[in-house]
């Protein structure tokens, strides 16, 4: 017999795994990015906020990976267990995001040689901790639209990146589209048969509609 009832993205989703890999919806040539590398969809995403002319005319606060507004994509921060907890993504509580992934949040915190991008969600040192984070790079947008009776050159250092950080980011911006990132290879699995009367699609490919598209 057939199951029913399935909603289809554009990737394979006939075992009803977790989805490894989906389309940047800012890249055209489309690229692939594989989740399960989270370091460097971080960096492909992080690429588009500081040099993407659509991203950054925008000048608002937006998902660091959907690029989709804090309507639709929240993210909220936790602390590991003791007094020495390291801080972590809840995601029992984040909601929303259409590349929903995991990474390690303190390795990707901290611009390295091999990792440069630091672009993570952060708390507002003003806002109350209930509220959702703030991707980093998207700080000072926070700040000017939210904070604005504040000094803001006074929370800088809050979201200021180094030299070495621009750079090494600007190079991965150019870079973008050379090859896709492609997913590792997944094990066999037994497939569910879907009845086609009971079958619907969406798709997993969007353009924020408050970002201008962009023909590279």
């Amino acid at each position: 017999g057939f199951s029913c009832f399935i909603c289809e993205t554009d990737h394979d989703v006939g075992d009803i795994g977790r989805v490894e890999a989906c389309e940047c919806p800012r890249c055209l040539p489309s690229v692939t990015l594989d989740l399960t590398q989270g370091q460097r969809v971080l960096e492909h995403m992080g690429a588009h906020i500081l040099f993407d002319p659509g991203v950054v005319s925008a000048k608002g606060v937006l998902c660091g990976l959907c690029l989709r507004s804090p309507s639709q994509c929240q993210y909220f921060l936790g602390k590991g267990k003791g007094a020495s907890g390291k801080i972590r993504i809840d995601q029992k509580a984040s909601n929303g995001c259409l590349m929903k992934m995991n990474f390690s949040y303190n390795v990707a915190a901290e611009s390295t040689t091999s990792s440069p991008c630091s672009n993570v969600p952060v708390q507002c040192p003003i806002c109350p901790k209930s509220d959702p984070a703030i991707w980093k790079y998207f700080l000072k947008h926070h700040f000017e639209d939210k904070h604005s009776s504040l000094k803001v050159s006074n929370y800088s250092h809050h979201w200021k990146i180094s030299a070495f950080e621009r750079d090494e980011m600007r190079k991965i911006w150019s870079k973008r589209t050379v090859g896709a990132i492609k997913p590792a290879k997944q094990t066999s699995k037994t497939s569910l048969r879907i009845s086609e009367a009971h079958r619907a699609q969406i798709s997993i490919r969007y353009l924020n509609p408050i970002i201008p598209s962009l023909a590279h």
